[in-house]
């Protein structure tokens, strides 16, 4: 993460340095489908419950939703309630899937999971179309080729359930992007602006009919007719490999498990300590607490965890609800609770 947003942590044994920053995925367990009519929603459902698969475990491999179905379990053995959704005039199934008897499962059959903390990319993706001034796509950008990518992005974040951000840009930013000249770098300008995990800058450019470049982090030419088919696939590609390798360190092995002591400062009232409960709780990898004592508003749990104790830092690292203040390795972790 940028170094602005650094956080540095006292640790026992070991000194963190690469503090994460992610957020909730807060509809993790809600999937939402394109449907067209009422002969289609098996088909919806089925589709809707492989993308859960996906999301939780934080593979695109089909053996993990054959390992469910192959235990006898139905994909609506699963599903809490499912509606019909309309968003910017196009049907969607909404699919709401029990959260705890999907783990239960993956826990049964040896499935990694990813918790609801997940991380975020930011894109800083610079066109040169030239037809206009250069410049960088943002949320708010309409020309085709942008509208292309836009789309795309927002297709695999939610196939994957992980933030894929682009910049915004207010009038402030709007002007210094128009004027910086050669000595000032618009590309740490945004970067300074904003709070990620990791980002990656790319050049899309114009060379021709049907021709564009990839210059940055892809590299490549795509040229013939199909060329938006050609710059997705490339781009697709990109994304997959990012985010593999931004999930790798959060991923729970359903198989292993162990204790470890866990205190939390700050809680100063019945409502604090049933908040820090609820997010704890809330935590993929933590399956039981048993509270060992409370005093001078700090509260101690004896926590059951899947996974490894490494895993169970990046994941409470990259949530929004404490902030790590010691952690003994394999043996105790001390939070604080943090204020809305």
């Amino acid at each position: 993460m940028h170094k602005n947003f650094i956080k540095h942590i006292t640790v026992l044994l070991i000194i963190f340095s690469n503090y994460s920053f992610g957020k909730e995925f807060n509809e993790l367990f809600t999937i939402y489908t394109p449907f067209e009519n009422s002969n289609n929603i098996n088909t919806s459902i089925n589709k809707s419950f492989n993308n859960m698969v996906y999301r939780v475990s934080g593979s695109k491999s089909p053996s993990n939703i054959w390992k469910i179905i192959n235990s006898g379990s139905k994909r609506k053995d699963f599903i809490n309630s499912y509606s019909i959704k309309n968003f910017n005039k196009k049907s969607y199934l909404e699919v709401k899937f029990n959260r705890y008897a999907v783990i239960d499962k993956f826990k049964e059959l040896s499935i990694p999971i990813i918790g609801d903390s997940r991380p975020v990319i930011l894109f800083l993706i610079k066109i040169e179309s030239g037809s206009q001034t250069p410049y960088y796509l943002s949320g708010d950008s309409n020309n085709t080729i942008d509208k292309y990518l836009i789309d795309t992005l927002d297709e695999v974040s939610n196939e994957r359930g992980i933030f894929l951000e682009l910049p915004t840009f207010d009038l402030e930013d709007k002007s210094f992007l128009s004027n910086s000249s050669i000595l000032l770098n618009s590309e740490e300008y945004l970067i300074s602006k904003y709070q990620f995990d990791q980002h990656t800058s790319i050049k899309l450019t114009n060379l021709g009919i049907n021709k564009w470049a990839f210059n940055g982090d892809i590299e490549g030419v795509v040229d013939g007719e199909k060329y938006f088919e050609d710059i997705k696939k490339m781009f697709v590609g990109h994304l997959e490999s990012l985010i593999e390798e931004s999930l790798k360190d959060l991923i729970i092995k359903t198989s292993t498990n162990f204790y470890i002591d866990i205190s939390i400062e700050g809680i100063e009232s019945y409502k604090d300590y049933l908040v820090a409960k609820e997010k704890l709780s809330k935590i993929a990898s933590i399956t039981s607490l048993d509270i060992l004592n409370f005093k001078n508003n700090v509260i101690k749990y004896k926590v059951e965890v899947m996974g490894s104790s490494n895993t169970l830092i990046n994941n409470l690292e990259t949530n929004t609800f404490f902030e790590v203040l010691v952690y003994e390795p394999s043996k105790s972790v001390k939070l604080v609770l943090k204020n809305d």
